[in-house]
């Protein structure tokens, strides 16, 4: 990581995400492993979402965690920690409180860039890229906390270079996260409740393959 920190070239964070899945957890399946905070965030929130409070919930017993009729109106920011404490509620661990800052920042992103949408009622485009931002950010989370102390390190104190560096390799992940997403449904998958854990899992498995293959 110390040479991507040094270069910011793209070349380097991948050898060292690479190195990351591959020497830091003995290959992709641990990983994967690793990141499981980050596929059960993503579906929760999906869940939440694509549901709301509805008849059919209520009468079969699984009411959400949330009515997101009480968000109407609210500020984003608000609606976005209200949701996040919905999904994952308590801070028990390190892991815990970044899967709920991932589940408000993406939250907060979609609805700051899409001032129009009614988190009561989301668009479906929507509540997928909430899903697949919070899927990405999540795993950055847990990224930073395996190695954010090794990329300040590389920096030398210097905390604007510390913070580009993070940004890039964020930016880098939502990127690949995406991708895989979106090559999932060209393949046909379509994304509901039902499968929404499983998908996440399988993007991560995708993704942390994909690292690993960087080595090669």
């Amino acid at each position: 990581m110390g040479d991507f920190v040094k270069s910011g070239d793209e070349r380097r964070l991948r050898k060292a995400l690479g190195n990351y899945v591959r020497n830091g957890y003995g290959g992709s399946s641990t990983a994967t492993q690793r990141m499981g905070k980050a596929a059960s965030a993503a579906s929760g929130l999906f869940d939440l979402l694509s549901r709301g409070q509805t008849t059919n919930d209520i009468a079969a017993g699984e009411a959400p965690a949330l009515d997101l009729a009480t968000l109407a109106g609210l500020p984003h920011n608000e609606i976005a920690d209200r949701i996040a404490d919905a999904v994952n509620p308590g801070d028990i661990s390190l892991d815990d409180a970044g899967t709920r800052e991932a589940i408000a920042e993406a939250i907060s992103s979609v609805l700051g860039e899409n001032e129009d949408a009614d988190i009561t009622s989301l668009p479906a485009e929507l509540a997928e890229e909430c899903y697949v931002r919070t899927l990405s950010i999540s795993a950055f989370k847990i990224l930073v906390a395996d190695i954010g102390a090794a990329i300040w390190r590389a920096a030398h104190g210097n905390a604007p270079l510390a913070n580009e560096r993070l940004k890039d390799i964020s930016d880098y992940l939502r990127e690949v996260y995406r991708a895989q997403y979106v090559k999932m449904k060209a393949l046909g998958t379509s994304i509901s409740r039902n499968n929404s854990a499983r998908i996440a899992r399988e993007i991560t498995a995708l993704v942390m393959d994909t690292f690993e293959s960087y080595l090669e």
